[in-house]
């Protein structure tokens, strides 16, 4: 690892030069031996977007264009295409595309094809995702009901009608990813309806019901969303943790976090403070910093790099371990993280004096440093992580 400050000429040329391998890649997914999968693609796109933003706009159209067609040629391997997709993919591409619709170097012909895709995955996402306990068959999971109200899940479950379109493979009680209330799919839900909510009154109202859902989660007392470190620092955990007549959810771990969860919460957070009350905005802003410290106290190797998850740990009963043991998923974690840090410095002055304090600065960079240090060969999951962790070296340091 680099244990010198490199400049930000350094951090920058490493950032291109991680662009142009994560391009190829992207532009060559679909004839990979493994390739990624379609919500993937939307994550990379969206640290696409930082670096044009950033660092180059140069050829943003030619890059419409690959994601497109990439984008495209994934739905060929989900069964049913677009009809097949777990709800939370959406919110990938639903976020990345209305990011890149609010940029000014995309010509009229890409921002036509971006907002196509964002007219096929937000009504997908915002149509199905908030009522699978409301469309299931009432005779099954009869002891599986929300505690909350407006919240989302990532998949339907087993005997919903055929008449509403999606997955329908999700069993809540059996602990596994498909069908369940989870973090990552609730606060996308959030993150894409609060700035839809912008220009769109009845995303509006959805964010705020989320954001209800979500608040009310984070303050439970048995098994609160929250996992609170010291008191000034938490993380937030990866699904809820029981349901309406508390009946256990498997697969809730009280030790284990996804850094691509704390990302999302820190982003919507900072989108929720722009909303809110003023007298609101103290608790918003207190708890997107308790996250941050969260990640800079739990989600960092021996270096202090931050990392995707939670490490395992087989010694302890029950063993904290990755959910379905699906490491190739949770491995995007750092690369949200470092997307949304990046987003909330640039939009959030109250946030951005708080990460311009030395430890969060020093935690950047021995991260970028550590991301200079690419192995041979890298997959487009890593190269996405360390291309969106130099983008935000490049602009904050």
């Amino acid at each position: 690892m680099l244990d010198k400050p490199a400049s930000d000429v350094d951090y920058q040329a490493a950032a291109i030069s991680n662009f142009t391998a994560l391009v190829n890649l992207y532009s060559t997914n679909d004839e990979q031996l493994s390739p990624v999968s379609f919500w993937k693609l939307g994550n990379t796109f969206d640290t696409m977007i930082d670096f044009l933003d950033v660092i180059n706009p140069n050829n943003a159209n030619g890059i419409v264009d690959m994601v497109v067609t990439q984008l495209n040629a994934s739905l060929k391997h989900i069964k049913g295409g677009y009809d097949g997709a777990w709800f939370d993919d959406f919110g990938w591409w639903s976020v990345a595309t209305e990011r890149a619709l609010n940029k000014p170097f995309f010509s009229a012909s890409a921002r036509k094809q971006l907002q196509n895709v964002l007219h096929e995955c937000w009504p997908r996402f915002t149509n199905n995702a908030p009522f699978v306990w409301q469309r299931h068959d009432p005779t099954t999971f009869q002891n599986y009901g929300p505690v909350v109200d407006g919240g989302v899940w990532n998949a339907y479950w087993t005997g919903t009608p055929d008449k509403y379109l999606g997955p329908k493979n999700g069993d809540p009680s059996n602990g596994s990813l498909v069908g369940i209330q989870n973090t990552v799919t609730n606060t996308l839900y959030l993150m894409a309806a609060q700035r839809l909510g912008r220009t769109d009154p009845v995303a509006r109202m959805a964010a705020e019901a989320e954001l209800s859902f979500l608040s009310t989660w984070l303050n439970e007392t048995s098994t609160p969303l929250w996992w609170t470190l010291s008191a000034n620092a938490g993380l937030v955990r990866e699904r809820v943790g029981h349901f309406a007549n508390v009946t256990p959810a498997l697969g809730f771990q009280e030790k284990w976090a996804w850094t691509g969860d704390q990302g999302l919460m820190l982003g919507s957070l900072s989108d929720a403070m722009q909303n809110a009350a003023p007298n609101q905005r103290p608790a918003l802003l207190a708890r997107a910093q308790q996250i941050v410290a969260g990640v800079r106290q739990n989600l960092v190797d021996s270096n202090g790099v931050v990392i995707s998850y939670t490490p395992p740990n087989y010694s302890v009963t029950p063993p904290i371990i990755v959910p379905d043991g699906d490491t190739s998923d949770y491995q995007v974690g750092s690369g949200v993280f470092w997307r949304n840090y990046l987003y909330v410095w640039k939009t959030n002055s109250a946030l951005r004096s708080f990460l311009a304090g030395t430890a969060y600065q020093d935690m950047l960079r021995v991260s970028a440093n550590a991301a200079m240090l690419s192995p041979d060969n890298p997959s487009l999951e890593t190269l996405a992580n360390q291309t969106a962790v130099l983008i935000a070296a490049t602009a904050l340091l």
